[in-house]
């Protein structure tokens, strides 16, 4: 990399509105997600669902259950713990334009009978959203793996991608996973899945990470979303994509550095031997 160019944006933070809301369960959240993005009415640029299990982290993260009758509201709304599942978000853009994406959003969340919990919680991960992570290195030096994969999901696929990778992930003994939607689509959304697993071995760790990269495929759902792929993911890029779209990767590759000094080895499998491949049988071709 020899040059950047950056984008640009007038700070304007009366334009941004924060919102957060508790729905009862993770079912009626999706379906909430996918009403709003498919409204028409313009998106919220941040837009985020946790599952039950990220929602009970969350709550102890950002103090939640520390606030006087939260619960005792919450409850009256038809939440439970480990049960019900957090919405939070912000808009961007013209004033007016950013409300009435939040009013839209307010309304699809009241339909659907969600606590409306303001932008507190918003603001209390946007505190911590680029510091949490480094968090991990820390637990490695304690012999505890955390590693997130996330891949593409359309909205009929959504359920049966959300058991069996989760099915998968909870295999192992003494290990806690989250899910959450970061990226929603008006033709599905992103799954993510964040694991935590006490291991040091780093070839049992990735005997366990390949599972998982096979759980997602077998279920139908695309290797990845934002994250790029990487070398623990080659093995399964070819027929991943497809063989023949393969080829066009190979072909390019060769044409542009014939001398293989650009990241030489493993990310783009050119140099995995056929039975070092995997196929799962659950090509998908996903993407949003």
């Amino acid at each position: 990399m020899t040059e950047v160019t950056l984008k640009l944006f007038k700070y304007a933070p009366e334009n941004r509105h924060k919102f957060s809301y508790m729905f009862r369960n993770w079912q009626e959240a999706q379906d909430a997600s996918r009403e709003i993005i498919q409204t028409e009415c313009g998106y919220p640029s941040v837009f985020r669902i946790s599952d039950a299990d990220e929602t009970y982290l969350m709550t102890r993260m950002y103090n939640l259950d520390e606030i006087p009758l939260v619960w005792t509201y919450l409850k009256a709304h038809g939440c439970r713990e480990r049960e019900c599942c957090m919405m939070m978000g912000f808009t961007d853009g013209e004033t007016k334009f950013g409300k009435n994406i939040a009013k839209n959003v307010k309304r699809i969340a009241k339909k659907y009978k969600a606590a409306n919990l303001t932008g507190y919680v918003t603001t209390q991960w946007e505190h911590g959203q680029f510091t949490d992570p480094y968090l991990r290195d820390t637990l490695q030096d304690f012999n505890i793996m955390i590693d997130t994969l996330e891949c593409t999901v359309n909205w009929d696929n959504m359920g049966k991608v959300y058991e069996e990778v989760r099915k998968y992930c909870l295999s192992r003994p003494k290990t806690f996973v989250t899910t959450h939607m970061s990226h929603v689509y008006p033709q599905g959304a992103n799954l993510y899945f964040i694991f935590i697993t006490p291991e040091k071995d780093m070839d049992v760790f990735k005997e366990y990470h390949s599972g998982l990269l096979a759980a997602i495929q077998r279920a139908g759902a695309a290797m990845s979303h934002h994250h790029g792929i990487g070398k623990l993911f080659a093995p399964f890029l070819p027929y991943s994509i497809g063989i023949n779209e393969f080829e066009v990767f190979k072909t390019l590759k060769n044409h542009f550095d014939p001398n293989s000094i650009m990241n030489p080895g493993g990310t783009l499998a050119l140099d995995i031997p056929e039975e070092g491949l995997v196929n799962t049988g659950g090509n998908v071709h996903t993407r949003h």
